[in-house]
């Protein structure tokens, strides 16, 4: 909603104004006894939305509330900008730990939403729905075509739930970018590739057209794998 006049005087339509608004029902219900409450400050400005929302989680802290927050941007359009608004909202909230629940709104049809909002919650580590990825970008170090190699491993590993699977060009960065990844698809030398269980190899300088079919040998052997 919007916010009332006197609270616009006080503080201009800011954060504090936002956090000020929020905090005065919230202690109207609660001088009624009245606790099942959810909080939610948005709006269409990220920069907005993020400090409302901080501010918000402080102040609750300091006057001992512990209501959940709801987290969304917006009105945050349609396309790439609409998903990265969102993402970079919600996501910097749910990185310091505030939120409770999200709502992505693009202007899309709402079954375009979902993914968005999946995905947003992977990539802040709230909620494994899927394969996680590490890939580096292209550069002369690397031998072979990591760009083809990281579409052939999702499009045979995008079933496995919870697993983090790393596919790095070359070996002067790959072993430690990708330390916490459960496998590695690791560059090592031309046309050859290192498989990795975490940190350590385990199937060295494969030649690239056979190293996808030992990933998956080495994933069942270790009883990652699920059929689809």
């Amino acid at each position: 909603m919007d916010l009332c006049q006197r609270i616009m005087d006080r503080y201009g339509d800011t954060p504090p104004g936002m956090v000020e608004s929020a905090l005065e029902f919230a202690r109207i219900c609660g001088h009624h006894g009245f606790h099942d409450l959810v909080l939610s400050l948005k709006a269409s400005n990220t920069r907005v939305m993020i400090h409302a929302n901080r501010l918000l989680a402080e102040r609750m802290k300091q006057e001992k509330m512990d209501y959940p927050i709801h987290l969304g941007v917006t009105e945050a359009g349609s396309g790439e900008d609409g998903r990265l608004k969102s993402a970079i909202g919600i996501g910097s909230l749910l990185a310091d730990g505030i939120g409770d629940t999200i709502r992505v709104s693009i202007t899309e049809a709402p079954e375009n939403e979902i993914p968005v909002a999946y995905g947003i919650l992977q990539s802040a580590g709230v909620r494994i729905t899927k394969t996680e990825y590490i890939s580096c970008p292209s550069c002369a170090r690397t031998l072979f075509n990591i760009e083809e190699a990281v579409e052939k491993v999702k499009a045979r590993t995008g079933h496995l739930k919870g697993l983090k699977i790393a596919i790095m060009g070359c070996i002067v960065n790959g072993p430690g970018e990708m330390a916490d990844a459960d496998y590695g698809y690791v560059g090592a030398g031309k046309g050859k590739v290192t498989l990795y269980k975490r940190q350590y190899p385990v199937r060295k300088n494969l030649d690239a057209d056979e190293a996808l079919e030992e990933l998956i040998t080495l994933i069942k052997e270790n009883g990652d794998w699920i059929q689809q």
